[in-house]
């Protein structure tokens, strides 16, 4: 079941990191690719610089820099930047994670309703996209769940040690990326109070320590970042906890929309119905920590939780785990459809839906009018739309655009772009740099967290642009303006006028538009 699990993860892995969160994967392949061109002769200084400026623009520093480090060294293991690396290097932590979620659920209930909890974890449309993500997000999954696992050996066998090593590991998994700490506190909370008591378990030296082993590193980390600004620490960490919108429904409705596209909304309710089903108390109180933390979670990310589907992610784990109390009725199911008498039926309609699920995912561009029918069915069933991405895997045309545009504006560092991604992935393909324009999902960000969003006549004038980054309004005099996202351009009304009325255009076609504007005559105009 692993190995079969890993090789789907291998399908088209070898093609542009397009297919799941490309903000976040092109972030970190900045980053990486900056390391690995420093020192390297062969490489020329034009496209040292490009790397760098930006690493410095777009390599913000959310975690510690593990997986770009790990990418950089398979780099110069083989000899070349290739993407693949750090994409199958998640696939492992991933499928890693699972063995520590199988003999997890192994300890709370059976060998055969591990394997179900297993299956669903490793077999997910959602999981198996983002677990090959060039991400901290897999490696966070994989120490979380070995942190799960340690914690119970801990509390079957109390002693300094067992705390020392879950501590140290799950320390481990919180410097990997923060988000897990709830899961992972609420965890250890839940077995206290099973074995101690509340009383006693809130005073006990045990707590304690294990808090102190858990918050220290990511504290220390994390404080002098935000305190000097480290990768502009302090404006992640504003825009993470907006807790006024705790009172907006579409909060609610979001929060709830995203649960559909991870997991299905059959899954989850299985998952719920499974944890009132379960008696076991060692089970129960694991399942109550890791569903108070990740509602503990959604509470302090409210952003996030709301907005960024692959924050879901932990939540995986939540529902496998919970599932396992459904795997006999399930297996009974299966069995009746796969007797004798019915085998024939049995595979033919699971034919069926897995032909249907995959011409679905793969022609759902000819199905437009029934988009709407096909994402709520989707969600239903836990197949997320986007996995068509994953099985298409032709990025072909998106990087040759990017090539071609970089050619253009002769691999200029002085743009601007209204491009899918923030034009990670244009900067990254065509070797430019430059500023993202905003899309209405940045403005309604920044609405939501109370910003003072400037002028027409601020954001548009012959002297230059208004354009937020790194937390602050700047004036900024682009050589060019870059168009590949024309809904929002024709959505833009303002900007679509600005620049029709004010700059020639340069490039044009159906894929890209590209406006000179280096007539601009802005103080703060850098030199390309």
């Amino acid at each position: 079941m692993f190995i079969t699990a890993f090789g789907i993860r291998l399908y088209h892995i070898n093609q542009p990191p397009l297919d799941f969160a490309p903000v976040r994967q092109y972030q970190l392949a900045h980053s990486a690719r900056n390391y690995y061109f420093e020192g390297m002769e062969s490489i020329p200084e034009w496209r040292k610089r490009i790397a760098r400026i930006n690493m410095e623009r777009i390599g913000v520093v959310l975690e510690p820099r593990i997986m770009e480090n790990a990418a950089v060294l398979g780099y110069r293991i083989t000899g070349g930047e290739h993407l693949w690396i750090p994409r199958a290097l998640s696939s492992v932590f991933w499928i890693v994670g699972g063995i520590f979620l199988y003999l997890t659920a192994k300890r709370i209930s059976s060998p055969g309703a591990a394997l179900f909890s297993t299956a669903f974890y490793l077999f997910l449309p959602f999981g198996i996209s983002a677990s090959r993500s060039f991400q901290p997000d897999p490696m966070m999954i994989m120490m979380l769940l070995c942190s799960i696992f340690t914690i119970l050996k801990h509390n079957d066998q109390p002693s300094k040690f067992r705390l020392l090593i879950a501590g140290v590991i799950s320390a481990l998994a919180i410097l990997v990326k923060p988000y897990c700490i709830f899961l992972i506190f609420f965890v250890f909370l839940s077995l206290s109070f099973l074995r101690y008591g509340v009383r006693k378990a809130l005073i006990s030296s045990n707590l304690l320590i294990f808090t102190i082993l858990i918050l220290l590193p990511t504290v220390m980390y994390y404080v002098y970042g935000i305190l000097n600004n480290v990768g502009y620490l302090q404006e992640q960490a504003q825009a993470s906890f907006l807790p006024s919108l705790l009172l907006q429904p579409y909060f609610w409705k979001d929060w709830l929309t995203l649960i559909g596209r991870v997991v299905g909304y059959i899954p989850f309710t299985g998952a719920l119905i499974g944890f009132f089903l379960i008696r076991d108390k060692l089970a129960r109180a694991v399942l109550s920590g890791l569903w108070i933390g990740y509602f503990v979670f959604g509470l302090f990310f409210t952003y996030h939780i709301h907005t960024h589907a692959y924050y879901q992610l932990q939540f995986i784990p939540v529902v496998a785990l919970s599932l396992y109390p459904l795997s006999m009725p399930v297996k009974m199911a299966l069995s009746n459809l796969f007797s004798s008498r019915n085998r024939i039926l049995g595979i033919g309609t699971i034919l069926v839906v897995l032909i249907l699920g995959i011409g679905l995912n793969i022609q759902q561009v000819h199905l437009m009018r029934y988009k709407d029918q096909i994402k709520i069915l989707s969600a239903v069933i836990g197949v997320n739309p986007a996995f068509r991405k994953f099985l298409a895997g032709d990025f072909e045309k998106e990087v040759k655009n990017a090539e071609e545009i970089g050619e253009i504006v002769g691999h200029s560092t002085n743009t601007v772009f209204l491009a899918a991604d923030f034009g990670r992935s244009l900067a990254y393909n065509g070797e430019l740099s430059g500023l993202p324009w905003p899309i209405a999902a940045s403005l309604r960000e920044r609405k939501e967290r109370g910003l003072i969003i400037p002028s027409k006549e601020e954001l548009f004038n012959s002297r230059y642009l208004m354009i937020r980054t790194h937390g602050k309004y700047i004036k900024y005099a682009p050589d060019f303006f870059i168009i590949t996202d024309f809904k929002e351009f024709e959505n833009q009304t303002d900007l679509k006028d600005f620049l029709n009325g004010n700059f020639p255009i340069i490039a044009q076609n159906e894929d890209y538009l590209i406006f000179d504007l280096r007539k601009m005559s802005g103080p703060d105009r850098q030199s390309s």
